[in-house]
């Protein structure tokens, strides 16, 4: 196991290492059993302890800068996220210290993770064991390696349905596919060459995970988890009917939303998590309760005041998922609205498990999805499909709407509708993964704004334009240097000035 191991951290860098692994001694153990590689791929290819992307939540509409009376001894955290917060060409680069350094390089940890997977892909089918693991293991394996190649084509190629541009041509990321080491230089694929990857990645993971249907371990990705990925994936590349033929099977087999009207108005990580492993909701959990933002710029970052005034006072979700601070409370937290999806147990035990799995996918998300192609459907003219649309976002509507005040939405036009969705996607999916960012993405790229307060006395607006060339994350500097085929994205001709 060791000597795969050693193969899969040196491929990281796309170059050989032959010579090391050569000196390595032949004696040590080789992987043989299908849980010997079922091990690599829970050490190497799911997340685990990585920090996959916590820049991510600097760069929405659903985060502003506060100054408030504990400011004044979080200037250092404002400064340290203000290169990303502002949107500057080169905050990959400059955004602060080494701890944030070291989680910023969202291309290298999603390579570590592709590699682990190749390892299982490549390997299983030689291991000795059970035909059903063999197909669970690498049916979790495909749809970790579609996941990661979703997340990092958002990130740094431009959005699959630009309409201005075409994912045939616009560059992606390169295609890593195989755990062999080789000494050539892998160039970006297209956009459209990584997402038609990632369609065939999770038709293998649902055939797969469909042959071992395994489904009582929320930290293992089951045959729900990669339907609910591909009903995202085919929603980000307007083909709407298979994304609802995707939504319509996670919520066959998990319809399960939470009903906040069973609350008492807080989150109670033991009990009534919001996100994370003991959500209700929760299809797959993983990665850390620092991935929407790290531990030194959680303050003064916090939920924006438009998101927070995006919720009508009857919407139980302005209450339990947002804590809006006053008075003393605003020396203990620095934000005026501090997030409450990402909160961890008191107790060791407990905050281990909810640090370590705070992400996750959720059940609701299928209902969004599914809502918003039934829309797109009946903007195209399609009968009757805007009374499907409705009936998904009442039934999530109704777990979130205080039961005395809730009203259905009933229909009205295609592109009010539309509006309606988008909008309750904001409200329900703000913080988790990079939802809002990759939707403003796929939603034209528009003009947003941050205000950004470091002083007390220093108030100021950054703007990320109408398809500002900062939609697409530029490419780590270290990484063009390992590289020479790679081409670096469009920068902003910075640095970029407060209005």
């Amino acid at each position: 196991m060791k000597k795969i191991i050693l193969i899969v951290m040196c491929a990281i860098s796309f170059s050989s290492c032959k010579k090391f692994l050569a000196e390595y001694s032949q004696t040590d153990l080789v992987p043989k059993t299908t849980e010997d590689y079922a091990g690599i791929l829970v050490t190497d290819g799911y997340p685990g302890q990585r920090i996959l992307q916590a820049y991510v939540g600097l760069l929405s509409d659903d985060v502003e800068c506060f100054f408030t009376p504990k400011g004044r001894v979080l200037v250092g955290n404002a400064v340290r996220g203000s290169a990303a917060f502002q949107w500057q060409p080169d905050y990959v680069e400059n955004i602060g210290e080494v701890e944030i350094k070291n989680n910023i390089n969202s291309w290298q940890t999603y390579y570590q993770g592709i590699l682990g997977t190749n390892v299982a892909i490549q390997y299983m089918d030689g291991a000795i064991g059970p035909d059903d693991n063999k197909f669970q293991y690498k049916g979790e394996a495909y749809a970790l390696r579609a996941y990661y190649y979703f997340q990092l084509v958002n990130l740094y190629g431009l959005p699959y349905n630009d309409k201005l541009t075409s994912p045939a041509k616009n560059p992606g990321v390169p295609l890593v596919l195989t755990a062999n080491l080789s000494d050539e230089f892998i160039p970006r694929a297209s956009v459209q060459e990584v997402y038609t990857q990632i369609e065939r990645d999770l038709d293998s993971a649902i055939y797969c995970l469909n042959k071992g249907k395994k489904y009582n371990n929320k930290t293992r990705l089951s045959h729900v988890a990669a339907h609910l990925l591909a009903s995202r994936v085919y929603l980000y590349e307007d083909k709407w009917e298979q994304s609802i033929a995707h939504a319509d099977e996670v919520i066959k087999y998990h319809p399960t939303l939470m009903n906040l009207n069973t609350w008492d108005g807080y989150p109670d990580p033991e009990s009534k998590p919001v996100t994370g492993l003991k959500n209700v909701e929760t299809i797959w959990a993983f990665g850390m309760n620092q991935e929407q933002l790290p531990s030194l710029l959680v303050e003064p970052y916090g939920i924006s005041t438009d998101l927070y005034n995006s919720f009508a006072d009857n919407d139980l979700r302005k209450f339990i998922n947002i804590a809006e601070n006053f008075g003393p409370l605003l020396d203990i937290f620095g934000v005026v609205y501090s997030d409450m999806k990402n909160t961890i147990s008191g107790s060791t035990t407990s905050s281990t498990v909810s640090a370590h799995f705070s992400t996750c996918f959720r059940s609701a998300e299928a209902y969004l999805n599914r809502a918003e192609a039934y829309i797109q459907l009946f903007k195209k003219g399609q009968a009757d499909a805007d009374n499907k649309a409705l009936q998904s976002l009442n039934t999530l509507r109704q777990n979130r709407i205080d039961k005395y005040s809730f009203q259905a939405w009933e229909t009205a036009p295609a592109d009010t509708l539309l509006k309606h969705c988008r909008e309750e996607r904001r409200r329900e999916l703000f913080r988790e993964e990079a939802h809002r960012w990759f939707d403003l993405r796929r939603y034209g790229m528009p003009s947003i704004r941050h205000i950004y307060r470091p002083t007390e006395t220093i108030t100021e607006v950054y703007e990320l334009k109408e398809r500002d060339p900062q939609y697409v994350i530029p490419i780590p500097q270290a990484v063009l240097t390992r590289n020479p085929l790679l081409t670096q994205n469009t920068l902003f001709a910075g640095p970029r000035v407060a209005l």
